[in-house]
């Protein structure tokens, strides 16, 4: 067909409500007079029926952009295909793809249900009451409680139910609403869908869909332990997980970082062994992971090392290595990481040095951490850095071998804490001041 004739039959179209209101009530009429697989076609007319009951509550609604220009063309064509598959069960004899046909029509039929359930999102969240454009302003600090609680409201609808352009913009929208207040971030856990914000990191969806998602998960649990506890107990934790372990650089990098934050809370830390996800975390600690994700990676190992399960499966990490290669990877950090990745890999190592017991102290040592912290603590500008640095250094003290090497370095090593004794952060004072208690893992 020629381009002009093309455009031509597409303008004579009729819109996609007026074809839905004329193949609905044939459809209802073929359930009860099909000749073929009646029990699916009994099973699909309730769903039809709750269909034609919503339809006339939209019919007056105003000219919805979500809903003329995504819903009802996908229900459209699911309607189309149920039309098709009616022809066939409607011959005298059975169709000749026997189990295709079912299989298209258990597919349909799937299908119309999620159109259902959009189109009751849709009607319980207000969003119909309203003509409104493609996307709605964003909500300055100055705005109602109300205003903010519709647009979260309109952003979700768009995030469950349009394509991946449109929730990709969605998706940024929310970023910029959750990073322009730490506030709104009570406003999206309570009047929005997490729930639909987690099932975005599934690897079924588009990756920049899932980065953003991953993104706008990490603000949201750094925001708020209310908004934390919410995406821990929506179950963000294992595909952010899974996402580390299998996704794109810029992805693992986004979900390091909501994985450090998640497991900030113990409360939600000693999931992230119960996953199986410990593995994931060490691997996105080495070189193959963006500077920001070995960081975040080593945070959330910090986080979670307090904990017997997860110590395990780092001692677990390479076969008959005692804990090497997770050990090994947190040292590298130590000398080729960001300012956070060193501070965070200095933490994690004093805590398995203190928690772990000797046997984790011996894999430290023969790895090279001691010389490694040494070098940090003195290069350090950073007071955070130096205090983990000297945490982790008087947690591996305890070790005979340790201490005969910090004797070694004296006076240098003795001059240094007595610097920081005198000019040190309170954290550092209390470090050289300490006895060999047990470091506490926070």
């Amino acid at each position: 067909m020629p381009p002009s004739a093309a455009a031509s039959s597409s303008s004579s179209s009729p819109p996609p409500l007026e074809e839905i209101t004329h193949l609905l009530p044939l459809l209802l009429l073929s359930c009860l007079t099909v000749k073929s697989f009646h029990g699916r076609w009994h099973h699909l007319r309730p769903k039809l029926l709750r269909l034609s009951s919503s339809l006339s509550t939209i019919s007056a609604a105003p000219q919805n952009p979500l809903l003329h220009h995504h819903l009802l063309p996908s229900l459209l064509l699911t309607l189309r295909s149920l039309t098709s598959l009616s022809d066939l069960c409607h011959l005298p004899s059975p169709p000749p793809s026997k189990l295709l046909t079912q299989s298209d029509l258990d597919i349909a039929s799937s299908s119309l249900s999620t159109h259902l359930h959009d189109l009751d999102l849709l009607l319980k969240s207000g969003l119909l009451s309203i003509s409104n454009a493609m996307v709605l302003p964003q909500p300055g600090p100055a705005s109602s409680k109300d205003d903010l609680a519709f647009f979260i409201k309109d952003l979700f609808a768009r995030l469950r139910i349009a394509g991946p352009d449109f929730k990709k913009d969605s998706l940024d929208r929310l970023l910029e609403l959750l990073l322009q207040d730490d506030k709104n971030s009570v406003a999206v856990s309570r009047d929005g869908d997490v729930a639909c914000l987690v099932h975005l990191l599934d690897c079924g969806n588009h990756s920049l869909v899932r980065e953003r998602a991953a993104e706008a998960v990490a603000v949201l649990s750094a925001a708020s332990e209310s908004s934390r506890r919410t995406v821990f107990e929506e179950g963000a934790l294992g595909p952010l997980l899974r996402m580390i372990e299998s996704g794109s650089p810029a992805a693992r990098e986004r979900a390091a970082a909501a994985v450090e934050a998640i497991t900030s809370d113990p409360e939600n830390a000693w999931a992230v062994s119960a996953y199986g996800g410990v593995g994931a975390l060490v691997g996105a600690c080495g070189t193959g992971s963006t500077p920001a994700a070995r960081a975040h990676a080593a945070g959330a190992l910090a986080n979670v090392a307090c904990f017997d399960d997860a110590r395990r499966a780092m001692a677990e990490e390479e076969e008959g290595g005692g804990g090497a290669a997770a050990v090994g990877a947190l040292v590298e950090l130590l000398g080729s990481g960001t300012a956070a990745a060193r501070a965070n890999a200095a933490r994690c190592l004093g805590i398995l040095a203190s928690a772990g017991g000797t046997a984790f102290r011996d894999v430290i040592l023969v790895c090279g951490g001691l010389r490694r912290l040494l070098e940090l603590l003195r290069e350090s500008a950073d007071p955070e850095t130096t205090e983990q640095a000297l945490r982790a250094i008087h947690s591996l003290s305890a070790s005979p071998r340790a201490a005969r090497t910090l004797s070694s370095s004296s006076p240098a090593f003795l001059l240094y804490v007595a610097e920081l004794v005198k000019n040190g952060n309170q954290g550092c004072q209390r470090v050289c001041f300490a006895h060999r208690e047990p470091l506490p893992c926070r």
